[in-house]
């Protein structure tokens, strides 16, 4: 038996989905932006997904949608997309964003010759707001941050981040970077006026397939990159149909698969307590996803133990899946973490068809590695 407990980097996906995906590849095989009549077909399925996958997340306050083969093409079209829109002015973000993020904000800050602020992060993996508002000012142009934070689960309080930003940087752009809480929380972007968000396939059971959601104010903006500069790849019909699918059957059990998500979360700490494992949350389980459990060890070290784990033919990570090797976490050190703990951590990250039983097996092996380390 082997447990599989790192969905944060990819969701395993299930025979239902697999069956979908495997139909629609053998139907819609054309290339969507040629003029033939195959070609024509799948444009016209893909713009069909797009209108139904928009409705379900954005109900009433419905945005445009740009599909994309993975959440890295979502981050980068919605970043340059964005700075195109702008055209001038600041960029604001965290120095706890995902790689993909950071990577392409500085890229386009240097390009284009703006200014990349960075505000602070608490030791509670909770954007400083007073640091955010100090950075923020009416030559910002966008703000990009995370919803739920892809190494310690950190939920951000979205809705009092638009608050700041309506008061010192009403104009700017906000991008939410949304691929580990689209399909699993409920994203605020009605209420949080979000101006992007974006998702990944693979973090939700799916083969492959992302797509940003974006208001309709940005559509000349956003397209531009694929269409006219392709800087994306042509996304691939079959995986943004099955995107599509799928997170709309998500999005009608999201209130109960979270419930779930939690209790198995609660079940893990308490198994590992009775295992005797000494870890110190990095998060309070009221301001993290349920998805996700983040820990330190120390004095041990999270990668290490993360292959030792494979002798029991367990999956866990030592940190996000772009920041495993080379270093301590940058998170944690952005954090406040002295450097040696930055080394000691797992992240433990569910989905819906993990177990109590898992939870169990999870935390014996865990012990035994602890013992022989």
């Amino acid at each position: 038996m082997s447990v599989y407990l790192d969905n944060a980097a990819a969701c395993p996906c299930d025979s239902d989905t697999i069956d979908f995906y495997r139909a629609v590849m053998v139907r819609f095989f054309a290339n969507q932006e040629s003029m033939g009549f195959h070609g024509a077909e799948c444009a016209c399925a893909l713009k069909e997904s797009g209108l139904r996958l928009s409705a379900a997340l954005c109900g009433a306050d419905t945005g445009s949608l740009i599909w994309t083969n993975t959440g890295t093409g979502a981050l980068l079209t919605a970043v340059e997309g964005a700075v195109y829109h702008t055209r001038k002015g600041d960029i604001v973000t965290s120095p706890l964003e995902h790689p993909a993020l950071e990577s392409v904000l500085r890229r386009v800050a240097q390009r284009e010759g703006r200014a990349l602020h960075f505000c602070k992060a608490g030791r509670d993996g909770q954007l400083d707001l007073d640091s955010l508002e100090a950075v923020l000012n009416e030559n910002t142009a966008l703000l990009a941050v995370h919803h739920v934070q892809s190494e310690t689960g950190t939920l951000q309080d979205l809705k009092a981040i638009r608050g700041i930003l309506d008061r010192k940087a009403p104009n700017a752009v906000f991008l939410a970077d949304t691929i580990q809480s689209i399909g699993k929380i409920r994203v605020p972007w009605t209420e949080a006026r979000l101006d992007i968000m974006t998702l990944s396939g693979q973090k939700i059971g799916c083969p492959s397939g992302g797509a940003l959601v974006y208001r309709p104010v940005l559509d000349k903006s956003m397209k531009r990159i694929r269409t006219l500069e392709h800087r994306i790849g042509r996304c691939v019909p079959a995986a943004a149909m099955t995107v599509a699918n799928h997170l709309s059957e998500l999005l009608l059990e999201i209130d109960e698969n979270a419930v779930y998500a939690a209790e198995l979360k609660d079940t893990l700490r308490t198994c590992l307590e009775e295992e005797g494992v000494k870890y110190r949350l990095t998060v309070k389980a009221s301001r993290s996803s349920p998805y996700i459990l983040h820990m330190t060890l120390p004095p041990y070290q999270g990668a290490i133990l993360t292959r030792a784990l494979h002798e029991y033919r367990i999956s866990v990570a030592p940190g996000s899946a772009c920041e495993s090797e080379g270093g301590g976490s940058p998170a944690l050190r952005a954090m406040g973490y002295p450097p040696n703990e930055t080394y000691c951590a797992l992240r433990v990250s569910t989905w819906a068809d993990n177990t109590v039983e898992e939870m169990r097996i999870f935390s014996k092996a865990l012990a035994e590695c602890l013992r022989k380390y």
